[in-house]
């Protein structure tokens, strides 16, 4: 075994003209700078270009202490598995299966993942093998690979291997969301904006589209440098589209009520004032008025909104309401004839200034 090593090694120093550090190294202090410079072993997809030519920088400088760390009697698993990738990379597919293959028997989870992906996508001389895919997988999984996790959600999903199972994908893809992997964290907020991938009785079940936790994924994975997630926030906070759908709209807007957004509440009592998307309710809309002026972070000639860019006169139920509501205040002393002049938007001015 230890001559297998050593005649592996050999040949990939040669072939990446990489020397091998000097006579007098050891094993173990040649695998803890390994380990230093490369970090863990890792099977999940870089957040950007820049992080993955970061990456296989990175990689290039650990080679010749990876490379020390393999010969001997008990070659370093994490140090293999950095090698493997490194042969991968210069497209020494043979090699790089067979130290994949070492390191996943030693215990690296994440080897188990680079193995599936080659019967996965048919990478080098390997051709597809789906359910081989999903059997490395799950061994990663199992190991706590969570690269792994979202990988596999994904094979459930299209059934690629596997039987199709919707709610085993979700599973594993919220584990490796919560775990902190970016790729998932963004597919399961995509999943929570437009869950028409998924059966309607699993959307219905999990209270799905939910504009609130898409929100927040995007953010933890715009936070780790993913130009998808950035770019798709940049696009949920300008609305860019993305609340044409009357239900995505409705719950994001009662979700900021609920939090004390003032244009949140105003536009949430225009829609139960005008019936929009919730049934017509001119005592909630007139709450909702009072309450968002009562924030202080809403004018006066901020209150209502716009059908077909003009403002709509005032529904009676709702101005009636709204003049109660500031009477029992002491705020307006005026008829309550639901005529919204001067006399009720000075009593409203005046509780947005208290």
């Amino acid at each position: 075994m230890r001559y297998l090593k050593l005649g592996l090694v050999a040949g990939m120093a040669l072939a990446g003209g990489v020397a091998l550090p000097a006579t007098g190294f050891t094993q173990s202090a040649a695998a803890e700078e390994c380990a230093e410079i490369a970090g863990a072993p890792d099977a999940g997809a870089p957040v950007s270009r820049e992080a993955l030519n970061a990456y296989f920088s990175t990689l290039g400088t650990a080679r010749p202490h990876c490379e020390a760390a393999v010969i001997g009697a008990e070659p370093d698993p994490g140090a293999m598995f950095h090698l493997a990738v490194i042969m991968q990379r210069e497209g020494v597919h043979e090699r790089a299966l067979e130290v994949f293959g070492m390191a996943g028997e030693k215990g690296v989870a994440a080897a188990h993942t680079k193995l599936g992906d080659y019967y996965n996508f048919g990478i080098g001389p390997v051709r597809e093998d789906h359910r081989r895919a999903v059997a490395e997988y799950q061994k990663a999984v199992d190991g706590g690979d969570v690269p792994a996790m979202s990988t596999l959600a994904i094979m459930y999903q299209l059934g690629r291997g596997v039987p199709q199972d919707f709610d085993r994908m979700i599973e594993l893809l919220t584990a490796s969301a919560d775990a902190g992997y970016h790729f998932s964290q963004f597919r399961l907020a995509e999943l929570y904006m437009k869950p028409q991938s998924i059966p309607g009785s699993l959307a219905r079940e999990l209270d799905l589209p939910d504009p609130i936790k898409a929100a927040e994924l995007y953010e933890k994975a715009a936070a780790q440098g993913s130009a998808e997630a950035q770019k798709a926030l940049k696009a949920f906070y300008e609305g860019d589209g993305v609340f044409d759908d009357p239900e995505v709209r409705l719950k994001w807007v009662q979700s900021a009520a609920e939090n004390g957004d003032a244009q949140a509440m105003n536009e949430l009592g225009f829609m139960y004032e005008q019936g929009d998307g919730v049934p017509y309710d001119p005592v909630r809309a007139a709450e909702l008025y009072i309450a968002a002026l009562e924030t202080g972070n809403l004018r006066v000639d901020e209150l209502r909104g716009t059908v077909n860019g003009y403002t709509p006169r005032w529904d009676r139920e709702t101005a009636l309401n709204f003049q109660t509501i500031l009477q029992e205040r002491g705020l307006y002393t005026g008829a309550l004839d639901a005529m919204v002049g001067r006399g009720t938007l000075g009593a409203a001015a005046r509780l947005a200034q208290q």
